[in-house]
């Protein structure tokens, strides 16, 4: 998600602002599609019994049947799968969000008078809802759920009203621990449940679908060879400023080079993406090749690349669409380019490198000392103790980059004062 970037503009107080768009009250409609089913499959009871919809400690104030939502989980099957009602439109997809909610349903007597017949009133509620779900239990968007007046789901929840399959409320063996620890929770003394299961509860993308312009002409490449085959690059250790000779056969004249880019690479001015200022390079870097007796030569784009190893595609293109490809792969390696002035022993030094990281070591003829990176092509270091026959001479210094290790550059010692 992109950083806010701070201004002196800010929107006035009072004003909600939000990045994402909520979706349907999907949860509180699958609630109320409760409420109205148990209270449809309570109207013939002889005693009234309340019907609720909440947590398990609620005040009682008289005979009750409470569903209490204890449990979301995901449903798997529907994680990459768009919804069947209009099928694929994407090629990764845009599945809805798919839930199974697990509820408690509990039938509480409330306070008990003296002849305790509280248990007998809800216990008959109990059994009149269960034996009505177990009947109606598959509840389709279009689907009777109350009546004086007529309602169907969508017309108690119109949240759901674009489901992507009917809701099925299954029974659910819940073990006891889970039960009791359930009720433990709450401050009141455990009463008889029995859990229930809803699925499939989908929650509509927020996103809308926006496609692609359809198809208005072809264009068919022919090929006049096979695919370019690589078969090494040279050397296949670079950095910048380094020429490298890829050797490969099967290259036509209308060909393309690219480098693989790595998490960590500066963005590509020249890549032609929309809002520069706004937005960051995706894809490989393109080469400029140019003929070599045994094959194509390509220099390295800059020298801010991380290192590491990347591709090194060559690309045959027929009427500018890519008609086969080969590649190899190649090391870029940190390097140390040059340095301010004469090194000399406990002195901070500022040197010249080419693609470094944050974090890294430079050594010293053999000798580890962290560096500070000051920018992508500059780095300070703390010279160690220099051995004392490269005094007005030179010393070899390298750089490693976590895993990656570059050549040593000899850079001059000054003289002993």
């Amino acid at each position: 998600m992109p950083r806010a970037r701070r201004g002196r503009h800010r929107p006035a107080r009072g004003w909600l602002v939000s990045l994402f768009s909520p979706g349907p009250p999907v949860l509180a409609g699958v609630d109320e599609v409760l409420r109205v089913l148990t209270t449809e499959a309570l109207k013939g009871l002889a005693t009234p019994v309340g019907v609720s919809v909440g947590p398990l400690d609620r005040p009682v104030d008289g005979p009750r049947l409470n569903w209490f939502l204890y449990r979301i989980e995901p449903a798997p099957a529907y994680a990459n799968m768009e919804s069947p009602q209009h099928g694929w439109r994407t090629r990764r997809g845009r599945p809805p969000l798919a839930l199974t909610l697990h509820y408690l349903l509990t039938a509480d007597a409330g306070e008990l008078s003296e002849s305790g017949t509280e248990d007998d009133v809800v216990h008959a509620a109990l059994s009149a809802l269960m034996l009505a779900l177990h009947e109606n239990g598959i509840f389709g968007a279009d689907t009777p759920v109350a009546t004086g007046p007529d309602r169907a789901v969508t017309d108690v929840a119109g949240a759901l009203e674009g489901m992507a399959e009917p809701l099925r409320i299954t029974i659910e063996q819940v073990p006891m621990e889970t039960i009791t620890a359930l009720w433990n929770t709450g401050s009141h003394a455990l009463r008889l449940s029995i859990g229930y299961q809803v699925s499939l509860v989908t929650v509509p993308a927020q996103t809308a679908y926006a496609p692609g312009p359809p198809v208005r002409a072809r264009r068919v490449g022919v090929a006049p060879s096979p695919a370019p085959v690589v078969d090494d690059v040279r050397p296949a250790v670079a950095w910048f400023d380094q020429a490298l000779t890829i050797r490969a056969h099967g290259v036509t004249d209308l060909r393309q080079v690219t480098l693989g880019r790595l998490p960590g690479d500066p963005d590509d001015p020249t890549d032609g993406r929309p809002d520069p200022a706004t937005t960051h390079s995706t894809g490989p870097w393109r080469l400029t090749a140019s003929p070599a007796p045994d094959g194509l030569t390509v220099h390295l784009p800059n020298g801010e690349l991380v290192p590491g190893t990347r591709p090194l595609t060559v690309t045959n293109l027929a009427d500018g669409l890519a008609a086969g490809s080969g590649y190899a792969r190649v090391k870029v390696v940190p390097v140390v380019v040059s340095a301010a002035a004469p090194l000399a022993s406990g002195a901070t030094a500022t040197l010249t490198v080419r693609h470094v990281t944050d974090g890294g070591q430079a050594f010293f003829a053999g000798r580890a000392v962290p560096y500070t990176a000051l920018s992508a092509t500059s780095i300070q270091v703390v010279v160690p103790a220099l051995p004392p026959d490269s005094l007005g001479a030179t010393v070899p210094v390298s750089l490693r980059c976590g895993t990656v290790a570059g050549p040593a550059t000899e850079l001059a010692v000054a003289v002993a004062p």
